[in-house]
């Protein structure tokens, strides 16, 4: 209905438009003029776009002219001259150089910089150049300067046969983005990384304002197109995705890769598809058949994914019985008493069937035994009930699981727990947690060929020398490297200060600074690459560093909470006046001392393997179905339990038994992580590596900029 109005609205505004010049006109000294009476919330910029004329004309035509138009003035708009036929005579190359003017605003009750910016077609950074007192927030009745040389309102006076030259050449040169709640306009220029003027030629429409559910044309980098095929067919082709298909179902389809599809439809780097949007597909072969017999996965939650390589998935429906065991610390009392010689297997062993029964619906302490659970249980308790959600949805799917949920404490309940036959004849081991209690586990994984996953520690490092090992949270190192691959790779044309900080030097923080000064080297221009320091130097000797018109890049290889509270303070009062971005880790934000606002005015960005956007559909009945089932709000907690287990047994479902080698080919992005796990020596286990750009805006949006670690080549498969 919101689209219909609007879609009305516009046509009234341009039939007044059309109708303006059937008003009576006067001439004044040879001079054809109109006579407008100004109503309520007219502008000199509404002027300009409704009758085709420039403000310097209408400022000419009535001299003492007030900026800000009052209700009931009438104003003389001179009639607009016929443009020339002869296309030649059209100045559109070489524009004249003219004196800068500027449109006036009055700010109005719930405005802010960015729908103002909007209004006018600009971007927020425009109008904050030209008025920096609008860091400090804008202030109704305030008058704000808006550029007449970049909200222009020569579109609508273009030639004819100019406005033709403008249209899309085809089709499948833009890929479409559904616009969600939250979202902006001057966000997704950034994440699309177009320009303003660019993303108004594909999308007219917007000069009405951006609306939840608008249908935005997003152009396809040329770089991103695939060759056309020696058939002569275009390269790429537009498809229009239907109910319960996926990325890779369209993937294993058309014959292409996943990553193909989302390079040529960059929507799709941060979401999953959606039924009725269209998208273009890279046309490299005919479409790949379907295999005979096999059953599409359609759960939810899950997506399709056809093997490739040696990885075949089981034909039709799975019916083996898979048997998962989930080892998490839940401190029940008693458990550390255990003697592993007078072995009591009730008091260890919680066995749970989900084979034919539903899902329990009940108050959670109740499920385990109905004992009282230690405060230190609280988050495993969130992470096992995410993972009764996962293996509910996977058992509508046809797949029959056992679920054995061990209380492992200590080394001590662990030696006992290996002895029991069950724990033999596991499929899947989750856990433990703590690296200090996984070795003796991933010793016994690998001797019996049973996969075991590290569900939340950054260290235990057994996946080099253990192929039955998965670790699902990068080690640090890792993030490191890649934070500083990110600015080498995309922010080296930048203008950046890496910030100079005493402490440790051989922490894996302190490593980001010598990793991103080697990665520069040759990528960034020596005017645009400083060091500085904070404590030592003040804030004013940085000034004379800083660009006054584009990003100043800010590097802190730390996250003492000190150092950063030093760094943060200082970068909110350059904040003031200039365009600041800070690059950092994402233990930051966890910094209790340092207000989350101050992230955001100065734009922390940091790579991180979790991001949770609550816009995803999938998140949204993740979190509903959450709350229906434990009447509580899920945690980062709840959300890993259900990624974790949804993956590794949906895997072990499409897969069978020895899933493996499957695993790199197996990406998938869930409620808040993406799977994409590479082999990281010949002979050991795999590592996730798909890690999020979040980005801390000035309007409070926390956005996903994309993911980095897709598509690095495995070098030890």
């Amino acid at each position: 209905m919101k689209l219909f109005f609007s879609i009305c609205l516009f046509a009234l505004l341009g039939f007044n438009c059309i109708t303006g010049y059937a008003q009576k006109e006067i001439e004044i000294s040879g001079v054809k003029y109109i006579m407008h009476t100004v109503t309520k919330s007219e502008t000199v910029f509404s002027l300009c776009k409704r009758y085709q004329v420039t403000q310097k004309e209408i400022l000419q035509a009535n001299p003492g002219l007030s900026a800000i138009l009052q209700t009931g003035t009438t104003v003389k708009i001179p009639v607009a001259k016929t443009v020339a036929a002869a296309p030649q005579k059209v100045e559109v190359t070489k524009p004249a150089v003219v004196e800068e003017e500027f449109y006036y605003h009055k700010v109005n009750k719930k405005q802010t910089i960015f729908s103002i910016a909007r209004q006018y077609g600009i971007t927020a950074n425009d109008l904050i150049r030209n008025n920096p007192e609008l860091s400090n927030g804008l202030v109704i009745g305030q008058i704000v300067k808006v550029p007449v040389s970049i909200a222009n309102v020569k579109d609508d006076t273009v030639a004819p046969s100019l406005q033709a030259e403008n249209k899309l050449e085809n089709e499948s040169d833009y890929s479409v983005h559904p616009v969600v709640a939250g979202e902006t306009l001057y966000s997704l220029e950034q994440r699309y990384e177009i320009s303003h003027e660019e993303m108004l030629k594909y999308n007219p429409a917007l000069q009405n304002g951006l609306k939840t559910g608008m249908k935005l044309k997003i152009p396809v980098k040329k770089a991103t197109s695939a060759p056309v095929s020696v058939s002569g067919k275009p390269s790429l082709t537009r498809y229009q995705v239907e109910k319960g298909e996926t990325l890779f179902s369209l993937a294993t389809r058309f014959g292409v890769e996943v990553n193909e599809l989302k390079k040529a439809n960059p929507s799709l780097l941060s979401r999953s598809l959606e039924a009725g949007e269209t998208i273009v597909i890279p046309q490299n072969t005919a479409p790949v058949a379907k295999v005979a017999g096999e059953e599409k996965i359609t759960s939810t939650h899950i997506e399709e994914v056809s093997g490739t390589g040696n990885c075949t998935p089981v034909a039709g429906r799975n019916t083996q019985k898979f048997r998962a065991g989930l080892l998490l610390p839940l401190h029940l009392s008693g458990n550390d008493q255990v003697n592993p010689a007078t072995l009591d297997k009730a008091l260890l062993l919680s066995k749970i069937r989900l084979s034919s029964q539903p899902l329990i619906s009940a108050d959670t302490t109740s499920v385990v035994n109905g004992t009282n659970i230690d405060q230190k249980a609280v988050g495993f308790l969130e992470f096992y009930e995410g993972a009764l959600l996962a293996i509910d949805s996977l058992q509508r799917k046809g797949m029959t699981i056992e679920l054995y949920v061990f209380d492992v404490s200590n080394q001590q309940m662990i030696n006992a727990l290996l002895q029991l036959e069950e724990f033999r004849n596991l499929n899947l081991i989750i856990g433990p947690v703590y690296p200090e209690l996984q070795e003796t586990v991933a010793s016994f994984a690998a001797k019996n060929r049973i996969p075991m996953v590290s569900p939340l520690s950054q260290s235990g490092n057994f996946e080099h020398n253990n192929s039955y090992y998965f670790k699902v949270n990068p080690h640090k190192e890792y993030q490191i490297e890649r934070t500083a691959s990110y600015i080498a790779e995309e922010l080296a044309d930048k203008n950046i200060v890496l910030l100079e900080l005493s402490g440790n030097s051989s922490s894996a923080e302190a490593k980001l600074a010598a990793l991103t000064k080697e990665k520069l080297a040759g990528r960034a221009k020596k005017n645009l690459f400083h060091q500085y320091n904070f404590q030592k130097q003040g804030v004013s000797g940085v000034k004379p560093m800083l660009d006054e018109t584009g990003e100043n890049i800010f590097i802190i290889p730390t996250d003492n909470e000190a150092q950063v509270s030093v760094a943060v303070t200082n970068l909110n009062a350059l904040a003031e006046h200039y365009n600041i971005v800070l690059m950092g880790t994402p233990a930051l934000p966890k910094l209790k001392s340092i207000p989350t606002e101050n992230f955001h005015r100065i734009r922390l960005r940091y790579l991180s393997p979790y991001f949770v956007d609550y816009n995803n559909p999938l998140v949204r009945r993740f979190v509903g179905q959450y709350r229906e089932t434990f009447a509580a709000e899920p945690s980062q907690f709840s959300f890993q339990g259900f990624d974790v287990s949804y993956y590794f047994l949906s895997a072990l479902y499409v897969y069978g038994r020895d899933f493996r080698n499957c695993l790199p080919e197996y990406p998938m992005q869930l409620t808040q992580m993406s799977f994409n796990l590479k082999k990281v020596a010949p002979m050991g286990g795999l590592e996730n590596q798909g890690l999020f750009i979040t980005s801390y805006e000035r309007n409070f949006d926390v956005l996903n900029f994309g993911i980095v670690g897709e598509s690095q080549p495995d070098q030890n498969k």
